[in-house]
C-alpha cells in the first residue's frame, strides 16, 4: 500500500473514496441525470484523462463560467483529479470583467454553457487555449463549440503528487471598490469547509441535499 496515497486529502481523493464506500448510491440528480458514485468517479477520471490528452497538466488553471450543473461537477472533480486548478467565474459579469479574471488568472482553457456562450465569445477570445460547451437545461450550444463529452477518454490518469495543501481552485472576489482579487484555496481549506458542514448540520450518508448556491462561489461543495 502507498501510505502517501492513502493518508492524502484532496478533492480527488474524497470522491474516490466515496465510490469505493457507497458505490451505487445516487450522488448527483440532476434533470434526467443521475449519476451514482460510482458513474460519476468514472466519468471525472474519463473527462481527466481527455485534459491531459489535451495538454492540461499540474498547476494550469481552468476556468469554468456555467450555471450548476451536472457537468460543472464533473469539470470540478476532473481538474482536480490531475492537479489543475480550478477558477469558476461569475456568471452575472460583463464580458470585460470576465475577460480581466480570465487574463489574471492565466486561463488554459474554458468550460461555459447556453447562458454564458455569447458573453465567452466576446471575453475569451486571444485569452485561452479553447473553449468546451457544458450540457444543462438552459438551452442549446451554439454549433462551433465542442461539447464537453468529446474530452472524454478512456486510459489511466497519471497519479499527480497532490496533496492537501496544493492548489485546488482561485475564487475571485466582486471587484466592486477596485479590481477583483483571486483568493486561492488549497484542497485542504475546500474540504475543512465541507467537513464543518457535515459536522454542524449533522448531516449523513443518508442527507440528500439541493444546491442552492451558485456552483463558482466557495461555497459549491456545502450549500
Amino acid at each position: 500500500m502507498d501510505y502517501r496515497v492513502a493518508r492524502r486529502q484532496t478533492l480527488s481523493d474524497m470522491l474516490r473514496r466515496s465510490a469505493l464506500r457507497h458505490g451505487p448510491r445516487p450522488a448527483i440528480l440532476c434533470g434526467d441525470v443521475r449519476w451514482s458514485y460510482a458513474e460519476f468517479d468514472a466519468i471525472a477520471d474519463r473527462l481527466a484523462a481527455g485534459l491531459v490528452a489535451g495538454g492540461v497538466g499540474e498547476g494550469d488553471r481552468v476556468a469554468i463560467l456555467a450555471r450548476n450543473s451536472h457537468s460543472f461537477m464533473a469539470v470540478r472533480f476532473a481538474v482536480a483529479r490531475i492537479g489543475a486548478v480550478l477558477v469558476p467565474v461569475n456568471f452575472m459579469l460583463t464580458p470585460d470583467e470576465i475577460r480581466y479574471i480570465l487574463d489574471h488568472s492565466g486561463a488554459k482553457l474554458l468550460f461555459v454553457d447556453a447562458s454564458t456562450a455569447d458573453a465567452a465569445s466576446e471575453a475569451a477570445a486571444g485569452t485561452v487555449l479553447a473553449t468546451y460547451g457544458l450540457t444543462d437545461e438552459w438551452g442549446g450550444l451554439p454549433a462551433e463549440l465542442p461539447d464537453w463529452e468529446t474530452l472524454l477518454r478512456d486510459g489511466a490518469v497519471p497519479d499527480i503528487a497532490t496533496d492537501s495543501r496544493s492548489l485546488a481552485q482561485i475564487i475571485y472576489t466582486s471587484g466592486t471598490e477596485s479590481r477583483p482579487k483571486g483568493a486561492m484555496l488549497s484542497h485542504e481549506a475546500v474540504l475543512w469547509q465541507y467537513q464543518s458542514c457535515v459536522i454542524d448540520c449533522e448531516w449523513s450518508a443518508a442527507t440528500s441535499r439541493s444546491m442552492r448556491c451558485p456552483c463558482f462561489t466557495a461555497r459549491s461543495l456545502t450549500r
